[in-house]
């Protein structure tokens, strides 16, 4: 499109004030309008009563029309707009649905809001990005929607857009494959809490969900900050906080692991439980890498990959060749893995004997009682809020994941683009090679 012709095939000067205004940022020119035609766009355009504007609204107004419309997400189209991808009438329709809410917000009662954001704001050219550091861009729609439903449905879910209206619809999901331990605790939404009579930890999937309409794939770099987020002393009455290494940890999870097996009745699946959820603990302790050590009463939340994971959903249709279907709705959702751990009591006590011995090791060895030699294991769903303890608990959460869940769709690596399997990646912590050769790279 040459800068010479208008957007409508009329002279510039024969063009309506708001499709002057509108072309102006388009090719990033001077806006060549007066005070009035500004005012005649938002009473004509827009639908503005000027006596029913707050006090003091009125002489800023332009000022505020101008800062809005350099605002509008919408800009970061603008190549795909003048390579064809977008009718003109819809791309500017669009832009005037943003001007429209964001200036009936204002004359709701965020006048004097509104005013200190264009104080503080840096004046840029609408052709650079406004996005986020990590690309994403939630704000490219002025509406929110709000979607309450069941935990099976909220991966599959997908966005459309026939004519003016955006559609929502839902696609097959995928058979529920089986567990295993290892995934069940890296699970999104499974909390797990580990008792004995030495030891009490919760650990807590908190997957973080960023969900939202676009019309163009998610993009993102990697992140460099560091992996933990958040550090929450919880002092607990009558419990001081207490220091203990990795490899006291270590040594002492060894120990309690011989005692279990020298019991004959602990089952082989029980036990392969209890090794992988005190690995995956230790695991932790390392990764977060505070002096190689964990203290009691303290939350950590951290993060298990320096990179989100992406899915980006858009519904499939016959006439692919069309252009409408260029302008399609894109449904997207980021996702960044998190842990929560907290160590809540840690109270061995440690033998005066040439082997390494503690003493509930030890009366676990020497006892017949379950209730002994068992630590107490409660699973729990964070979406659903339901939690299941005693000996058959995780099969409770695996019959609640399988009944209640839906599998997980595959996700995108924001970096290296490569698909992957959530099976696959919570098997390994959320990690693979793509992470492996540059979550070291500063």
């Amino acid at each position: 499109m040459d800068k010479s012709e208008d957007l409508l095939g009329l002279p510039t000067e024969s063009l309506p004030v708001a499709w002057k205004i509108f072309k102006a940022f388009v090719f990033d020119d001077e806006i060549s309008v007066t005070e009035d035609e500004l005012v005649s766009y938002a009473t004509d355009d827009l639908k503005l009563n000027l006596d029913e504007l707050p006090a003091g609204m009125k002489e800023d107004l332009t000022v505020i029309l101008l800062g809005y419309m350099n605002l509008w997400p919408g800009w970061n189209e603008k190549n795909d707009f003048l390579n064809g991808k977008f009718q003109k009438e819809v791309y500017f329709e669009r832009f005037q649905k943003f001007m429209l809410h964001k200036m009936k917000s204002t004359v709701e009662g965020v006048y004097t809001a509104a005013v200190k954001d264009l104080d503080k704001q840096v004046v840029k050219s609408p052709n650079k990005s406004s996005n986020s550091n990590d690309g994403s861009d939630p704000e490219f729609s002025p509406y929110a929607i709000s979607i309450q439903c069941p935990p099976a449905m909220l991966n599959i879910i997908q966005f459309s857009n026939i004519g003016d209206d955006v559609i929502m619809k839902q696609h097959l999901a995928s058979d529920w494959q089986d567990l295993s331990t290892t995934q069940l605790l890296n699970w999104p939404h499974v909390q797990v809490m580990f008792r004995t009579e030495d030891i009490c930890f919760t650990r807590r999937q908190a997957t973080e969900y960023v969900r939202y309409l676009n019309f163009k794939p998610h993009e993102s770099n990697k992140s460099n900050q560091s992996i933990i987020e958040d550090v929450h002393h919880r002092p607990i009455c009558g419990r001081p906080t207490k220091c203990y290494s990795y490899t006291f940890l270590k040594e002492y999870f060894q120990v309690y692991m011989e005692a279990l097996i020298s019991s004959t009745k602990v089952s082989p699946s029980k036990l392969e439980e209890i090794q992988t959820i005190l690995s995956q603990f230790l695991e932790d302790v390392r990764y977060i890498d505070v002096n190689n050590s964990i203290a009691t009463n303290t939350a950590v939340l951290f993060r298990l990959s320096h990179l989100p994971f992406i899915r980006n959903k858009r519904l499939v249709r016959n006439n692919e060749d069309t252009k409408a279907d260029e302008e399609r709705v894109a449904y997207c959702e980021k996702i960044i893995p998190k842990i929560r751990f907290v160590l809540l009591y840690f109270k061995a006590k440690q033998k005066p004997t040439p082997l390494l011995s503690f003493e509930h090791t030890d009366e676990i060895k020497a006892s017949q009682n379950m209730n002994v030699i068992l630590p107490d294991i409660c699973y729990k769903c964070s979406y659903c809020q339901l939690a299941y303890s005693c000996e058959n608990s995780k099969k409770r959460m695996l019959d609640h994941l399988k009944n209640h869940h839906k599998m997980e769709p595959h996700v995108h690596c924001t970096l290296c683009k490569n698909q992957f399997s959530v099976l696959d990646l919570a098997a390994c912590r959320w990690k693979h090679s793509c992470l492996e050769s540059t979550s070291t790279a500063k």
